[in-house]
């Protein structure tokens, strides 16, 4: 299966890159990948300073959210847990509507909203894990959800706050970037969500085992010697890392995390040493084609990549939930 789904993602990076709302012919295609001397110039660029870090970008999301979402739900033993659980959405998406709105424009080029972002993120975490930790107590599951869900709430009225006072104009480029698009994005942003993406994919493997533990209970698993508390800090550390860099990028896009990993278990079993890899592959293909789905269905208009991902996530939720109840 992973073979198969490493060359499912070859051609959906291809796709990305060779099809858009440009007109290119095949001759075209090969001259500018190949660097040819002969390649249109303005096609050229197009190819290589937009379309191939916008599919690079997008598979790494995919791919980062996929894996986020997987190891809350195994962390957590709760199937509805998702990267966004613990506020990192609200406070990232608080952060930049703040700051697009509010902030003077010198000050927003000087830091992007992309930094902005990721520091609202951290600040939800945090939040979050304030909440949910006690002095000499393990992490409670259910407590963490329920703080997630109330510091998720607080930054939701925040931004709706922001929203509603804020400048017409400036509302409306905070509500592009809320509904979530990969466009504009550049190679100077790939170098750090390559490092996040393979440096929490390197831990997650490295934990398999200990997840799979997991997936037993605490008791059991401790009997095992799994440090579940330690499990659980180091999934909310990659969370946090692979969610902030993902929402400052390219917005809120949401259902990756929730959905995909289900998916991945319905192909390769639950193991983590297996599902792992084949959950990332899944995400980045998911996102990869969804994001090329918005540049060509409307063109020369582009979609919003978080609203037509949550049309073609219902579907398939609804059969994960099925198939759910008929479980118990």
């Amino acid at each position: 299966m992973l073979p198969l789904s490493v060359a499912v993602l070859l051609l959906a990076m291809a796709a990305g890159v060779l099809w858009g709302t440009a007109e290119i012919t095949w001759s075209e295609r090969l001259a500018i990948l190949l660097r040819s001397e002969d390649a249109p110039r303005g096609l050229s660029m197009i190819v290589w300073q937009w379309r191939i870090p916008r599919v690079l970008a997008v598979g790494m999301i995919g791919a980062g959210l996929t894996l986020a979402g997987l190891l809350m739900q195994t962390a957590l033993r709760n199937p509805m847990a998702d990267p966004y659980l613990m506020g990192v959405s609200s406070g990232a998406s608080a952060a930049a509507v703040g700051a697009i709105i509010w902030f003077p424009a010198s000050v927003t080029q000087t830091l992007g909203v992309p930094l902005i972002a990721f520091l609202g993120a951290a600040a939800a975490f945090l939040l979050t894990m304030s909440l949910s930790t006690r002095r000499g107590r393990s992490l409670d599951p259910l407590v963490v959800i329920l703080a997630g869900v109330a510091v998720s709430l607080m930054f939701q009225a925040l931004t709706a706050f922001f929203l509603y006072v804020g400048d017409p104009h400036a509302t409306r480029n905070a509500m592009g970037w809320l509904m979530g698009t990969a466009a504009g994005t550049d190679w100077h942003e790939l170098p750090l969500l390559l490092a996040i993406l393979v440096i929490s994919l390197i831990l997650a493997l490295r934990t398999a085992s200990k997840l799979d533990a997991t997936l037993l209970g605490d008791e059991r698993a401790q009997s095992l010697g799994v440090n579940v508390g330690r499990i659980r800090v180091l999934v909310f550390f990659v969370t946090i890392a692979l969610t902030g860099i993902a929402v400052a990028i390219a917005g809120i896009v949401g259902f990756v995390g929730l959905i995909l990993p289900h998916m991945a278990r319905l192909l390769v079993g639950a193991r983590h040493r297996v599902l792992i890899p084949q959950a990332v592959i899944l995400g980045a293909i998911t996102l990869i084609l969804v994001d090329l789905a918005c540049r060509v269905l409307l063109a020369p208009e582009e979609l919003p990549l978080g609203v037509l991902l949550a049309l073609l996530a219902a579907p398939p939720f609804i059969y994960i939930l099925r198939g759910m109840a008929r479980v118990r």
